[in-house]
């Protein structure tokens, strides 16, 4: 029976005296957490934690009368860097670009954020979290404690360490530190009216920016984590046994390393990794940081439809809005849909007459061999991906909106079996260098994604071996 495959096989695995609860943690400094500020949480010692269910709930608010501030889509855009530390000693790398990278998977492998919970999109008009009607110049809150937001996942050790549940009574004590963006982030709208879709707004419109930038804060914010325990002693038994043969525990996880650069035809970078996995690469404005409106995604609704507000009515005066592709709304673009400024990564070209190019070297070799168009490099980043990669996206949305870049160094779906297939560059660092042509002066944020390993052995409880990186 065991070796037939598990769809043609029967069997069923028993394991009793199993209970769960979940703990509500509280950061080391409470109250009222603005734009830069560090929260830092201390997970529970000594209990088995599911480090994949571990989940940040907060109010979060824009502040200022008079700006039309609102939040991002996705709350974890609040979030500019997420480093863990064991026993005071940094695991989980604390990079910048957090929000940035979370944006970045979400545009080429499909929106991962919670509906309910995670603000996906940016609010015009009327809060769905809240439900409440938001003026012309008022500024998005939402401060009741019992609606409140929630990141439900983590990209870097937290969301990716295998196994998910371990026994934190192996390890030192675990310190999650997180650090919040900046206020412009967050768009700041002078109006409440449907937008233009001009690129520039129109007075009283959500896509034209206020006079004023907002800012935001975090309020009762607190940590969820699910703890586990057995009756039985299976687990401590596999454990001693697993350190007893081998000398240590292996946990592997997703690190990340970034670069950012004021990008003008060649941007050079190095790695230092066992297993370089991927290479991220967004493009955006150089301006990405400017106060601005909220950014309407090409094909959405913009203003252009009216209908009437009561039954009866002669005149049309409710502008409900027209999508800017076939009016019926093709590729599921019959609503509205924006994103923050800082958030939409776009190719700007120097002749519009004329395509893009690009091309990455490692160590002088091509990746890959031939210049890359837009269309080619959107080929080669679906084929890059493990997991969702056929959602409604257009080829006129991922230039003009999503334009991010995935390079693969590893074998495909090598994340799924723990396997560390990607480049080694530890006896000889990988000089990289993104090299474009009519591409116009552009920042470029790149992402290394590396596979890391922690050893956990019975005499050095915490130890990262080299696999992590640099």
């Amino acid at each position: 029976m065991s070796q037939l495959p598990a769809n043609v096989s029967y069997f069923m695995s028993r394991l009793q005296g199993v209970s769960t609860s979940h703990f509500k943690i509280f950061p080391q400094s409470d109250g009222i957490h603005t734009s830069g500020k560090i929260i830092r949480f201390e997970l529970p010692s000594n209990s088995l934690v599911n480090f994949n269910s571990i989940r940040m709930l907060m109010n979060a608010s824009c502040v200022g009368a008079g700006t039309g501030g609102r939040l991002p889509n996705k709350i974890d855009s609040l979030i500019s860097n997420v480093a863990v530390y064991m026993g005071g000693v940094l695991v989980g790398n604390n990079f910048n670009g957090y929000n940035v990278l979370r944006h970045a998977k979400d545009a080429v492998m499909g929106d991962r954020c919670n509906p309910t919970l995670g603000h996906p999109e940016i609010v015009r008009a009327k809060s769905y979290h809240n439900g409440q009607a938001i003026t012309t110049t008022d500024p998005e809150a939402d401060d009741d404690k019992d609606k409140q937001y929630a990141i439900d996942m983590f990209e870097g050790l937290l969301g990716s360490i295998q196994p998910s549940i371990i026994d934190t009574g192996l390890l030192p004590q675990i310190t999650i530190e997180i650090t919040l963006a900046e206020d412009s982030v967050c768009p700041s709208v002078s109006g409440v009216a449907l937008a233009v879709g001009n690129g520039t707004g129109a007075s009283g419109t959500i896509d034209k920016a206020s006079t004023t930038a907002t800012t935001y804060k975090l309020e009762h914010v607190s940590l969820q984590v699910e703890v586990l325990n057995m009756a039985s002693s299976v687990l401590d038994q596999i454990t001693e046994q697993r350190i007893a043969s081998v000398g240590y525990l292996s946990l592997p996880f997703k690190n990340y390393f970034t670069y950012q650069s004021t990008h003008e035809g060649t941007s050079r970078f190095n790695v230092n990794s066992a297993s370089w996995d991927r290479l991220w690469v967004t493009y955006r404005p150089t301006n990405y940081a400017t106060s601005k409106g909220a950014v309407p995604v090409n094909g959405y609704k913009i203003q252009g439809f009216f209908g009437d507000d009561a039954a009866g009515q002669t005149a049309a005066d409710i502008d409900v809005g027209k999508p800017t592709y076939d009016l019926g709304g093709v590729l599921d673009t019959n609503k509205e849909k924006y994103i923050s400024n800082y958030f939409n990564f776009k190719e700007s070209k120097t002749d519009a007459a004329n395509p893009a190019y690009y091309q990455l070297q490692v160590n002088s070799a091509s990746v890959p061999a031939y210049r890359m168009t837009a269309s080619d490099a959107l080929a080669m980043t679906q084929n890059s991906l493990d997991g969702r990669k056929n959602y409604a996206l257009s080829l006129d949305q991922a230039v003009n909106n999503y334009h991010v870049h995935c390079y693969r160094f590893c074998l495909p779906e090598s994340d799924f079996n723990r396997s560390a297939t990607g480049l080694d560059s530890r006896s000889v660092s990988a000089q990289g260098a993104l090299e474009t042509t009519n591409l116009a002066t552009t920042s470029v944020m790149m992402f290394a994604e590396c596979t890391s390993e922690l050893r956990v052995g019975k005499y050095l409880p915490c130890q990262q071996e080299v696999l992590v990186g640099a």
